[in-house]
């Protein structure tokens, strides 16, 4: 827990300069239905209240130019059945529109597949969504960065040679892996 602590407190010392963004593990001491492995019941109220307290300072996603950081990615099926419709004119990109249905509690924001114990109904939203489903199908036009799948080194796909502006990037490579640390330039040219 002080380490959850120091995080917080990290994100208010540089509020511009540091992103936390939100994952299952975050979202099941949020709401029992979203529970995920690794959930301790000892911590559950406090974890419950610092996420409450401190909602204001997670995203569900960050995004810079057609950079798009997420937990668990977006899948273009998701995307057009689910989010598209839900865009607002006053969203600012698709990161703010996820945020804001995360705020708004849309339920998809929280949905598993099957793969991660979910409905074979659901594709999985940016929290729960497998590695298959996001290189299967990732969101076209954006380059992605995500954590959630623990890899044991960086691994990068761009799975249609002809469009260099869709690729996945996982990245979690930190507690299983070999601990490499992904660093990205998304002003860099070509």
């Amino acid at each position: 827990m002080a380490n959850f602590h120091e995080i917080i407190r990290f994100k208010k010392s540089y509020p511009d300069k540091v992103i936390l963004l939100l994952g299952n593990h975050e979202a099941s001491y949020l709401d029992r239905m979203y529970r995920a492995t690794g959930f301790r019941p000892s911590i559950r109220d406090e974890v419950m209240l610092l996420l409450r307290v401190n909602a204001h300072l997670f995203q569900v996603a960050y995004q810079y130019r057609n950079y798009l950081w997420s937990h668990a990615g977006i899948h273009q099926g998701f995307f057009d059945l689910k989010i598209k419709p839900q865009i607002s004119g006053s969203d600012q990109n698709l990161a703010s529109t996820l945020d804001r249905l995360y705020h708004e509690k849309y339920y998809p924001i929280f949905e598993a597949g099957p793969e991660r114990g979910g409905s074979s109904k659901n594709i999985g939203g940016p929290l729960w969504l497998d590695k298959s489903q996001v290189i299967a199908k990732p969101l076209k036009g954006f380059h992605q960065i995500v954590g959630h799948t623990p890899v044991n080194s960086i691994e990068q796909y761009q799975p249609y040679p002809s469009d260099p502006d869709t690729s996945v990037t996982f990245c979690d490579c930190l507690e299983r892996g070999d601990g490499s640390f992904y660093e990205l330039d998304p002003d860099e040219k070509e």
